[in-house]
């Protein structure tokens, strides 16, 4: 299963994020975004990379790329198998049309310093949500965010990780 990274409405598809996942899970598709805010038009630019095959992903989504890959699930299911978004932007008008009740598996991690997205944003998603004490960046949160990639991919195996 391949991992597909999401970046954020103010960050490239080859930041600080895609590079640590780089390192640690090797090939990462991260669709470039870059300064498009639109969603409908990111989520043409995210499907148009995906076309190549039915295959599904472990998506990481980091801010805007997690409202992304929310909207990617809900318009794509059968291609996301799994999520790890990282301060998803769900406090934008876009997120109000999304279920959040049957994703697939899920972790979001979420900085309570966050002056971007309220951590509140967040709170929906119950006992999904991993707190940090961190910024939006969550630049001090980068092995709880390898972690949970790791623990999904596990999950997704059909491992138990306890």
């Amino acid at each position: 299963m391949k991992i597909l990274f999401l970046h954020g409405l103010e960050s490239g598809p080859h930041g600080s994020k895609y590079q640590a996942l780089k390192e640690i899970f090797g090939e990462i598709i991260a669709p470039d975004c870059t300064g498009v805010k639109d969603e409908a038009e990111r989520l043409r630019i995210i499907q148009t990379e995906l076309s190549t095959g039915k295959e599904t992903f472990l998506v990481v989504g980091s801010s805007m790329g997690g409202l992304m890959a929310l909207i990617l699930q809900q318009a794509n299911p059968d291609a996301v198998a799994g999520m790890v978004l990282c301060a998803p932007a769900i406090h934008r008008p876009a997120a109000e049309a999304l279920n959040l009740d049957n994703l697939p598996p899920t972790t979001v991690i979420h900085g309570t310093q966050d002056e971007v997205v309220p951590f509140a944003a967040s709170k929906p998603f119950g006992k999904r949500l991993i707190a940090v004490a961190d910024d939006h960046r969550l630049s001090n949160s980068m092995t709880e965010i390898l972690r949970a990639v790791f623990e999904m991919q596990l999950t997704l195996s059909g491992f138990d990780k306890s």
